[in-house]
């Protein structure tokens, strides 16, 4: 399989490259600056400041099977909401817009899989109101930054519902840096848990290597049974 991973240096994107390089896939890795470290396996390297560039996108999907985005928001402090916004208040949406428009021009039928997220306004309509309030208090007055990246992340799940593409937009509720259990638990309803990046990279790669489609379009991902992980 072809696989283009955009955001390949975050938290889920190194997993995923990773993940995929070992089990026997072609990986394209689109980086925003050339990584310190070369990615494991044979990935193929593509590096770009500005990874809204059609040109790029046209490049790195070319003859990809699955694309994958797991761009994330940038702050000053890596992983830390709390700190200034550094990256476009807009970027997921922008990157969805920029794949979608290369995916529709190029003659390949690829499948589109994005990270979105569970717990800052996509998946509010499954949430009782008790833990709603509480997440609309927590990402509106106590990290405004977490209810910009939501919004965003709705506007992105709108472009992709539009797209007529075979998209998919997980939406883990809570990431941690765990270790990979291959214990993921998809479903279309709200739970208080959480789930290991490496997790969600495992469930990205089980859903790119599937050739069915799934009705799920934008599953809440997190810990829960499900088969051992791959060693």
């Amino acid at each position: 399989m072809n696989l283009t991973v955009f955001g390949a240096s975050g938290g889920i994107g190194t997993h995923v490259v990773s993940l995929a390089a070992r089990r026997g896939h072609h990986v394209r890795a689109v980086y925003r600056t050339t990584p310190p470290e070369p990615p494991a396996g044979e990935a193929e390297i593509l590096v770009s400041p500005d990874i809204l560039d059609p040109g790029l996108a046209a490049k790195a999907i070319r003859d990809a099977d699955v694309v994958v985005s797991a761009v994330g928001p940038n702050f000053a402090t890596r992983h830390k909401p709390r700190t200034a916004m550094t990256s476009p208040p807009d970027l997921h949406q922008q990157v969805a817009r920029t794949l979608i428009a290369a995916m529709q021009d190029s003659a390949e039928s690829s499948r589109l899989i994005t990270v979105s997220t569970a717990s800052m306004g996509p998946a509010d309509d499954l949430m009782g109101a008790r833990p709603r309030l509480l997440f609309r208090f927590f990402r509106t007055v106590a990290v405004p930054n977490l209810g910009r990246v939501g919004q965003d992340l709705r506007a992105m799940e709108g472009e992709l519902a539009a797209s007529g593409l075979d998209w998919y937009a997980l939406r883990p509720v809570k990431l941690t840096d765990g270790p990979l259990t291959g214990h993921v638990r998809a479903e279309d309803r709200f739970t208080m848990k959480s789930i290991s990046r490496a997790d969600v990279a495992w469930y990205i790669l089980a859903l790119a290597e599937d050739p069915a489609p799934r009705h799920q379009r934008t599953p809440v991902l997190t810990t829960g049974p499900g088969r051992p992980a791959a060693t």
